[in-house]
């Protein structure tokens, strides 16, 4: 790219930049839980208008518990580099957690990090690649998801029918602390364990009691002691529920498990064990089943990565910053892509703290930053990326 492109796309961000922030804080204030599906669907039309004309394909998946999927292409027939990004977050509409605030450097608001703010970053980016003359010249997928923040539970058959046509794919979760880009991540499953006892007064009980949520405390106690059974193992009990009343011994009990893994190779024998808890019963007469919900396998690093980074390392040269790369323990649609061999780094989005709590907040400058870093390694690397980045 000559010297001038490079300077129009500079400009060009800086000139939006307020325009952008406040892109970033109507989108954030407008509620899309992942369970608000008329919520998540207004947040899509309002990033659907703002890039609107960048692209003349446009796929909807409908849904009905979530939002509706959307995906744009620049070109249909023919492989693409893939931009992810998703609508959704996790406050619910009666969460306090509401709105936006500016202060000082930092924008404070629900999905400011995660990911709104990187949805501004992809859609700037996108049309700074069209003001400089660059998007035309590119073969270029954007999707946007709706179930994210629950495991892709109704997407991941979409993005792994994508992942077939992908020549790379840059996602725009949060960046790390110090701008870092992310070229790996754990794996995840999401399971639920449901146990079943006998239910009665506890007047009437004589003898051993079948009691679900005693069935499940021993589950728990199990379940949290595979806590690096592997290296990089956690297993989190993130949601219990059981049981009527004080009175009534309990007849249901049930848990939310987060199981996560760094080498995918752990996870069939992971979930084995997890298995075998559920079978194994101790109080008589008590029942266990277990259901997973979702499941994304690992993101190692891989070659075409590494070659992915290192020409994105040279661009953000260009601009005078410097990033480094960061294993992330957490999860994003983008283990899809990277599991199966697809160049794939993430982290384009701004620089966040506080993510999934009332505290979250961006760093309102990276905002400009990361979609300059973006855009101008589109440009340069864009088409290239089909040989390797070379």
């Amino acid at each position: 790219m000559d010297p001038s492109s490079k300077d129009r796309i500079v400009s060009f961000v800086k000139e939006h930049a307020e325009e952008q922030l406040e892109f970033v804080t109507a989108l954030c204030n407008e509620n899309s839980y992942t369970y608000n599906p008329e919520g998540t669907n207004r947040a899509a039309e309002m990033v659907l208008d703002t890039a609107g004309g960048l692209f003349p394909h446009h796929e909807v998946i409908d849904e009905t518990e979530v939002g509706n999927h959307h995906i744009l292409r620049s070109r249909t027939g023919s492989k693409a580099i893939y931009l992810l990004g998703h609508l959704d977050t996790v406050f619910p509409p009666d969460h306090p957690f509401q709105t936006c605030t500016a202060e000082g450097d930092w924008l404070t608001g629900p999905g400011t990090g995660d990911m709104k703010g990187g949805l501004a970053v992809l859609v700037y980016a996108l049309k700074a690649l069209q003001e400089c003359g660059a998007m035309d010249r590119l073969d270029i997928t954007l999707i946007l998801g709706t179930d994210e923040e629950i495991g892709s539970a109704m997407s991941h058959t979409l993005y792994k029918r994508e992942r077939k046509k992908a020549i790379a794919c840059l996602t725009a979760e949060c960046a790390g602390p110090n701008g870092e880009v992310v070229v790996s991540r754990n794996g995840k499953a999401g399971v639920r364990l449901d146990c079943d006892g006998e239910e009665c007064h506890v007047g009437n009980v004589s003898g051993e009691k079948t009691s679900a949520v005693l069935e499940m405390a021993h589950k728990i106690i199990a379940l949290e002691s595979l806590n690096d059974y592997h290296p990089e193992v956690t297993v989190n009990v993130g949601s219990v529920e059981g049981g009527l009343g004080p009175s009534t011994v309990p007849g249901h009990a049930s848990c939310l498990v987060d199981l996560r893994w760094r080498d995918e190779k752990h996870y069939d024998d992971l979930l084995e064990k997890v298995h075998g808890f559920a079978r194994d019963t101790l109080l008589p007469l008590s029942r266990c089943r277990l259901t997973v919900l979702n499941h994304r396998p690992a993101m190692p690093l891989h070659e075409g990565t590494e070659r992915m980074f290192d020409a994105l390392e040279r661009t953000a040269g260009l601009l005078g910053i410097t990033i480094g790369r960061e294993h992330r323990r957490g999860t994003s649609d983008a283990n899809y892509f990277g599991s199966s061999g697809v160049p794939t780094l993430d982290g384009f989005g701004p620089v966040c703290e506080g993510d999934h709590t009332p505290r979250e907040r961006i760093l309102i400058p990276s905002l400009a930053e990361r979609t300059t870093l973006l855009t101008l390694f589109l440009a340069n690397h864009g088409s290239k990326l089909s040989t390797g980045g070379k």
